[in-house]
């Protein structure tokens, strides 16, 4: 059975014995600093280039911005949306967990229908993942919404395919899951979607749910630093 302290008692503050920064705001400062002094941005305008290094910066990997593509209108697209109280819509709760909520300008709604009660029933009968049938459930807000599908190549697919079949059309889609199946190839069919919808991409099989709240939180607010 595991215990719990006193509510009352203070902890004692460990004896410092390694050197390191502990003020939050300098470690931002120093890591952006780092990443745009070791990565190479310059095929980046400076508002695109700020998403990248946020994205750097979640993934740990400086070589993460010979891979991510954008469409030239994704960032006014998505933070015009925002601005105007657009909603978010995600394919992963760990999406909406991770959005710094103080960064968004309007307390846009942030929506994941993967926990809806009718997505099992639809997966099952569409013989479909549920990240993919939780995309239908968006259907009348998806108009104008900003999407960030951080995990499931099937839901951002799916999207796609809604879209195709006369469905509505967001501001801006981040598409950027992960895995080894269908992952590239849902990314590439976004790149060449046919109606000039904005996208941001990661190519290949990197991705996940904390690139795609890292750019939605650079897309949120431009000021680099966490509010």
């Amino acid at each position: 059975m595991s215990e719990t302290t006193s509510p009352t008692s203070d902890p004692a503050r460990p004896t410092r014995r390694y050197p390191y920064e502990t003020d939050g705001t300098e470690i931002y400062r120093q890591s952006f600093a780092t990443i745009r002094a070791e990565s190479d941005l310059t095929r980046f305008d400076e508002e695109t280039a700020t998403v990248v290094v946020r994205m750097i910066h979640a993934a740990g990997d400086v070589r993460l911005a010979d891979h991510v593509h954008t469409h030239p209108r994704l960032v006014s697209a998505a933070r015009a949306a925002l601005n105007a109280g657009a909603p978010i819509f995600a394919d992963a709760t760990m999406i909406g967990t991770g959005i710094t909520r103080a960064r968004l300008p309007q307390d846009n709604a942030v929506i994941c229908t993967l926990r809806d009660p009718r997505t099992p029933g639809l997966a099952q009968a569409w013989g479909t993942t549920r990240s993919a049938a939780a995309v239908s459930l968006w259907a009348d807000r998806l108009a104008g919404a900003v999407v960030a599908i951080g995990n499931a190549p099937t839901a951002l697919f799916h999207l796609l395919e809604l879209i195709a079949d006369g469905g509505p059309r967001p501001a801006a889609i981040i598409g950027v899951p992960v895995g080894f199946i269908g992952a590239a190839e849902s990314k590439e069919a976004l790149r060449d979607n046919p109606w000039d919808v904005p996208w941001l991409v990661v190519e290949g099989r990197r991705g996940g749910s904390a690139l795609a709240v890292s750019a939605l939180n650079a897309l949120a607010r431009e000021n680099e630093l966490p509010a």
